[in-house]
């Protein structure tokens, strides 16, 4: 499998992409998947992105791994329990196939609901997502061979971004759309 660990211009054949992995998932997880929403840079049309799916499933109570684990590596996820990051659980792509990232969080969370705000802020607001896109790329020349400095380095302008974000929702009577799949 190509090396997908670089910053490409956007493509749309990533919401296609998704939306198969969408109903792959759907099928697999059935009512245990109460949203499942294509994220990440590649689901905001015309923004630069790492080539790499990032698709976040929301479930009624994440503790409950045994819930969705076996659905999830039957249809080629295989769960990162060394995952730190407990506001979720982390499935990744089984070795050989497209690299994907499957965040799973509990519905209504915090973190659910912030990573929906981000996707739905930037598209409405290019100047924001072109500044992203090239913090991105400056941190992705930067960082090539050091992944944990590339995404720690996001950080800063992420926080600033969701700090306008939380205002236009304020301002806008943002609430999550529909799930994607």
């Amino acid at each position: 499998m190509e090396n997908q660990w670089r910053i490409e211009p956007y493509d749309p054949a990533w919401r296609h992409l998704f939306s198969e992995l969408g109903m792959k998932l759907r099928g697999a997880l059935g009512e245990v998947a109460v949203r499942i929403d294509h994220v990440g840079s590649t689901s905001i049309p015309g923004m630069d992105a790492k080539p790499i799916i990032d698709v976040q499933v929301s479930v009624a109570a994440l503790q409950d791994v045994a819930r969705f684990r076996d659905k999830m590596e039957s249809v080629g996820f295989v769960h990162r329990e060394d995952n730190p990051d407990l506001t979720k659980k982390y499935f990744r792509e089984v070795p050989g196939t497209r690299r994907t990232h499957i965040h799973v969080r509990q519905a209504g969370s915090w973190s659910e609901q912030l990573t929906l705000l981000f996707r739905d802020y930037l598209p409405e607001h290019p100047q924001d997502c072109q500044r992203y896109a090239a913090e991105k790329y400056r941190l992705m020349q930067r960082f090539q061979h050091e992944r944990e400095k590339y995404v720690e380095g996001k950080g800063p302008v992420v926080w600033e971004i969701l700090q306008r974000a939380h205002n236009w929702s304020q301002a806008a009577g943002w609430t999550p759309p529909k799930s994607d799949a």
